[in-house]
């Protein structure tokens, strides 16, 4: 049988509060039970009970109970203010234990509520973040389809230019033409002007690997691109895949920049390098390809990359200086993992004269040490 301690509590009042403290006798606060509803509180702990039918209603929501080391303090906020004749009902044992049933039911009901609305809510506003995402990307269609038909538009004004431009020509030809017949019936006949030298461009036909076409196998090379294109895809990016508005640097140095931050740096190099391959003037593609090569431990293609990007920043400016010196500060830790640690330490040092780094710092450090010790060694 439970052991009651109603006797035992201590309660006070404000106008707006109630207090109510519930000795622990020795009980950890990790073994007790706490329920408190509008008009109904209970604790529970081993052997010990304590259960109370409130005289007037409280705001659970704004009620608060905190244990300290010999007690369960309830901090109650009375719905009404005033001043309580006392803490509880006077009913019998019978009808406590039809309220206690009907404030139990009451106070679950009311926390199932509760949950439904921030069920519901939730799921609103997550139906307006789709929403709001559907309407920027038809924008940004819109926008794109926009682009598309102003840059036609100036194709087919140039195009009807040139047409023009090219009937004038036609036509001062025919009239040069018709006068030099009318001349020639006058003059002798004159020997002709050395010929015109003129360049021919030839285009050849693209192909995947070096070997001329006469000397391919188309089925095994085709296998062989189908295997390359499905382990491209594998890390999250194919050229083939993305649409032709998005074949711009800015685009692809953007989606780069998304798989470097999950850390899909495989990914990251395709798309850097797809973006390299239609504009390869474009600097910060190769220090941002650079990064992914030295995260996957490519530090050759790292040096190349940094040493690239370096030829690109000039003149050296203000603007360009913090990536020169994450540059040259990679490229540093590359030569460094390549065994060539003196010059692997000055190129770490010209790095940090432009700009401080913590990480390069360390590194500088790291390799300064490892160089005594290959030293002290011999």
């Amino acid at each position: 049988m439970p052991i009651i301690i109603n006797k035992e509590i201590e309660w006070k009042q404000t106008e707006n509060t109630l207090t109510i403290k519930v000795p622990l006798r020795g009980i950890h606060s990790s073994k007790t039970d706490i329920f408190y509803s509008r008009l109904y509180l209970k604790a529970s702990f081993e052997q010990y009970f304590f259960e109370a039918f409130l005289l007037y209603p409280i705001n659970p929501k704004n009620s608060t109970c905190t244990f300290t080391d010999s007690h369960i303090v309830f901090e109650l906020v009375k719905c009404e203010s005033q001043l309580w004749e006392k803490l509880e009902l006077d009913v019998g044992k019978a009808e406590k234990q039809q309220l206690k049933k009907l404030y139990i039911d009451e106070e679950h009901n009311r926390i199932r509520e509760e949950s439904s609305e921030k069920s519901n809510k939730r799921s609103e506003l997550k139906r307006l973040a789709v929403s709001e995402q559907m309407a920027l990307d038809a924008k940004q269609r819109e926008t794109i389809d926009n682009i598309k038909k102003e840059e036609k538009t100036n194709a087919l004004k140039k195009i009807d230019i040139w047409k023009e431009t090219k009937q004038k020509t036609v036509n001062k030809s025919k009239i040069k033409n018709k006068q030099k017949k009318e001349e020639s019936k006058l003059l002798p006949p004159s020997v002709p002007s050395p010929r015109v030298s003129r360049t021919v461009t030839v285009t050849f036909t693209p192909r995947e690997f070096p070997t001329p076409s006469r000397e391919s196998r188309l089925e095994e090379e085709t296998e062989w691109l189908r295997k390359q294109a499905e382990a491209r895809r594998s890390v999250g990016f194919i050229s083939e895949d993305i649409r032709p508005e998005e074949h711009n640097p800015q685009f692809l140095k953007a989606k780069g920049d998304e798989f470097l931050r999950s850390r899909n740096y495989l990914g990251a190099v395709s798309a850097y390098s797809f973006g390299i391959k239609l504009n390869n003037k474009f600097a910060d593609l190769y220090v941002a390809r650079a990064e992914a090569h030295l995260a996957l431990g490519n530090y050759n293609k790292t040096v190349q990359d940094c040493s690239r990007a370096l030829e690109l920043m000039k003149p050296e400016v203000q603007l360009n200086l913090r990536e020169r010196a994450l540059c040259i500060g990679r490229r540093g830790i590359s030569l460094i993992n390549l065994g060539l640690l003196e010059e692997g330490i000055g190129e770490l040092k010209a790095s940090l004269r432009l700009v401080p780094h913590e990480y390069f710092s360390e590194k500088l450090n790291e390799a300064i040490e490892n160089l005594n010790n290959v030293d002290n060694s011999i």
